[in-house]
């Protein structure tokens, strides 16, 4: 919705502040994923990614190309659908369309990882997060910062083994009370939490067995992104993500496209040294100074 050069009610404000479209001003697009191909990181249990060629060249006067290929549910940047760790929650093709459409912050450890490579997220740093920047916003998309996504590509770095043996893995991850705040957030605030993302293989930390923190997600129908890129370009918050996975009827995941959409420069600006106002009253005043 666009109000620019055209005088709209106070109502009529109110309502593009509440849908996160306070002007016609740009927008930075992000892709928040890494290419699928045979060097996708994946989980080391599965089946790496296999591309095939049947046919490519020139028939009857015309090109025509045509591949296959074959993957695991869980490779390269992809969702963990609630079905992955919680009987009878959600498939892939049962999230809602509008679960996948969401506003989108950002939680930065890095400075605990370059301390412990094996460094979670806990609710004390939630907490800390949010009387810092303010409340979770309703339908969250909550993005875990590691710094772990400089490692994408290199096997041994990323998982931290020199082989398969699953039971030394060692990179970061969410510590099952801050899976625990999450899913009690709507309860306590009336706000949703959709979605949360990392940029490691997965949210519970290398040398967790249990995969405490999935499952508390899972039993909550909260879907999880895992291999996610690019995230050190976003803002602390003040921006839209848009989750697009493959859907792959009865999924317990898949590869995922994810597209954050970020403010002009000047607005993200904002957004980031503002965020108790940036919903409300930055929003407004640049709506209305935009009317005359």
């Amino acid at each position: 919705m666009c109000v620019c050069g055209v005088m709209q009610s106070p109502l009529t404000l109110l309502l593009v502040l509440s849908v996160g479209t306070a002007s016609c001003s740009g927008f930075v697009d992000i892709d928040l994923g890494y290419e699928v191909n045979e060097n996708s990181m994946h989980w080391l249990t599965d089946e790496p990614f296999k591309w095939e060629l049947q046919s490519s060249g020139y028939k009857d006067g015309h090109w025509y190309e045509s591949n296959r290929f074959c993957t695991a549910e869980h490779l390269g940047t992809h969702i963990d659908a609630p079905l992955h760790f919680a009987y009878g929650k959600w498939s892939v093709t049962d999230i809602p369309l509008e679960h996948l459409i969401c506003q989108g912050v950002v939680v930065d450890i890095r400075d605990k990882v370059k301390k412990n490579p094996a460094a979670e997220l806990t609710a004390s740093d939630l907490m800390t997060w949010m009387n810092n920047h303010g409340p979770l916003p309703d339908k969250a998309l909550v993005f875990v910062l590691t710094g772990w996504g400089s490692r994408y590509g290199n096997k041994t770095e990323y998982f931290g083994i020199t082989n398969n043996d699953t039971t030394k893995l060692a990179f970061p991850g969410i510590n099952p009370s801050a899976a625990q705040l999450l899913t009690g957030y709507e309860q306590a605030s009336g706000k949703r939490v959709f979605g949360v993302g990392i940029d490691t293989a997965s949210f519970d930390h290398g040398p967790s067995t249990k995969f405490e923190t999935h499952i508390e997600l899972s039993k909550a129908n909260i879907y999880g992104l895992e291999n996610v890129a690019n995230l050190e370009e976003l803002p602390t918050r003040g921006f839209e993500v848009i989750v697009m996975p493959i859907k792959v009827t009865g999924g317990s995941g898949g590869p995922t496209r994810i597209l954050a959409r970020i403010p002009e420069e000047a607005n993200a600006a904002i957004l980031s040294s503002h965020p108790l106002h940036n919903y409300f009253i930055l929003p407004l005043i640049a709506t209305v100074l935009r009317l005359f």
